[in-house]
């Protein structure tokens, strides 16, 4: 077994944890969000926004028993249970993790690891303002779970499936959710909303994360149109279009 990546994170002295899959449930035919069991895993999280892991699946096209990471924000973590879940989108285009996701099965247990990275709200944010594409959508419920209810939150999502109604979406005060049809370039359509939407103002913090060239777009926005350094703003690209990265 060449797993690479596995060493690395062994010499980091990062460690592996056991999950074992509880629950699958289907909110459309293209997003499935699998339950996993965990309690001493989830007993030591420290919850905040976009809080992630890898999670270590079969990659059958790189030989017999190799397994590739790929990162995952948590959702749903319920401590008092000591289970928590991820989100996926099932791509018809192959990949490692949703190919596994596609085919889960009560029972099945496999590794993750905790990331170290941290991400939290400005102190200085009077409003917020999150985007990008369905890869997105777990993140983006994180964060509307984390913003104090009196700031005014802003979500915008470039989309064209027919089923964005099942989406789960988190729901509460002062948070409004756009959806936008996408144009032949990815994050075009997603960039004139934001451009034609919103103006600089002091206070705006944004947050971003979906496809690379869509990630690209939003960027220009923020930087340019939004004006905002780069304490007020965060973008990451989660996967690349035509790209095996699932």
């Amino acid at each position: 077994m060449a797993n690479w990546q596995r060493g690395v994170m062994r010499l980091m002295r990062i460690p592996n944890h056991a999950v074992t899959v509880t629950v699958i449930h289907d909110y459309t035919p293209c997003y499935r969000r699998i339950t996993f069991t965990a309690p001493d895993l989830v007993n030591q999280l420290e919850v905040f926004p976009t809080l992630w892991l890898r999670l270590w699946v079969p990659h059958p096209a790189k030989g017999e028993g190799h397994l590739s990471q790929r990162g995952y924000t948590f959702v749903d973590i319920r401590p008092d249970e000591g289970t928590f879940a991820l989100d996926f989108i099932l791509h018809e285009q192959p990949g490692p993790a949703g190919d596994w996701a596609k085919n889960a099965a009560i029972g099945q247990r496999l590794d993750v690891a905790l990331t170290p990275a941290r991400i939290s709200l400005p102190e200085k944010a009077t409003e917020v303002i999150l985007a990008g594409d369905t890869t997105a959508l777990p993140a983006i419920n994180t964060w509307i779970d984390a913003i104090p209810t009196h700031l005014p939150v802003s979500v915008a999502i470039e989309d064209d499936h027919d089923d964005l109604a099942g989406l789960p979406c988190a729901a509460r005060e002062n948070v409004t959710w756009t959806w936008v049809g996408p144009e032949a370039t990815r994050g075009a359509a997603l960039a004139a909303h934001l451009t034609g939407s919103e103006h600089a103002r002091p206070g705006l913090y944004a947050w971003a994360a979906g496809e690379k060239t869509l990630i690209k777009h939003v960027r220009s926005v923020f930087r340019d149109h939004l004006q905002l350094d780069r304490s007020s703003q965060f973008t990451q690209f989660y996967w690349i279009h035509g790209k095996a990265t699932g």
